[in-house]
């Protein structure tokens, strides 16, 4: 196992070393990226925690709405570069440590396509849960495998969607796949409400018709276990 985990960790690393040489700059106006949607559905605040912040774009961004933001991941070379854009950064593996920040420390949490990639995330919820304060606001992003060229891709050539544009793992090293529901009822069952989504949930079609789910939740209870 440990082998295997030292092969994914270079792998991680090699996306990174790709990622911080790409020219990247902030959408226009009504963009509907992850990171666009996430940055109109955070209010601000405090304390702002990126899980999985990679270079610090999104963060760095938020610094506009939040006195104090920080964040954790795993490659040395994403928080290097986070670093240099002023965050406070932590290194963190989110299939085996524990954030390093005290409880109810946080008015809002970012999670962008992170959780599919964790072993487990009945231990990553609960985490967050605990970092982020009564009433604060999470919000979590996703691949939706429930998007109508996923399922076309399965029902009608027989291949299972591919869900990541990066290639240096197999589908960039996705170990879940999610959709809208999916994703909705393990935030419930972690103490959080949802407050909204990218999906229009009036239309019957809306659930296929994104490649992305966005979901907006708040904190409206602690948990007892610690994982």
């Amino acid at each position: 196992m440990g082998g295997n985990l030292l092969a994914s960790n270079d792998v991680y690393n090699s996306i990174w070393e790709k990622k911080v040489k790409q020219e990247i700059t902030w959408h226009s106006v009504g963009c509907s990226c992850r990171g666009c949607i996430a940055y109109r559905l955070l209010d601000g605040g405090n304390n702002f925690l990126d899980i999985g912040c990679g270079s610090g774009i999104l963060a760095a961004l938020l610094a506009k709405k939040y006195t104090t933001v920080y964040g954790v991941d795993f490659s040395p070379i994403a928080l290097e570069k986070a670093k240099d854009r002023g965050i406070k950064t932590k290194m963190v593996n989110l299939n085996e440590d524990h954030l390093p920040f005290e409880d109810n420390y946080f008015d809002s949490v970012a999670c962008l396509d992170v959780i599919e990639h964790v072993i487990d995330p009945r231990f990553l919820l609960p985490e967050i849960n605990r970092v982020l304060r009564i009433g604060g606001t999470l919000v979590i992003a996703a691949p939706n495998i429930q998007y109508f060229l996923h399922l076309c891709s399965l029902v009608f050539l027989g291949r299972f969607p591919r869900t990541s544009s990066d290639l240096e793992a197999y589908d960039g090293g996705h170990i879940h796949y999610f959709t809208r529901k999916d994703l909705e009822l393990l935030l419930i069952t972690y103490g959080f409400s949802i407050i909204d989504s990218s999906f229009h949930r009036n239309n019957i079609f809306a659930d296929f018709r994104r490649p992305g789910i966005t979901i907006k939740a708040q904190k409206t209870a602690g948990l007892k276990m610690r994982f």
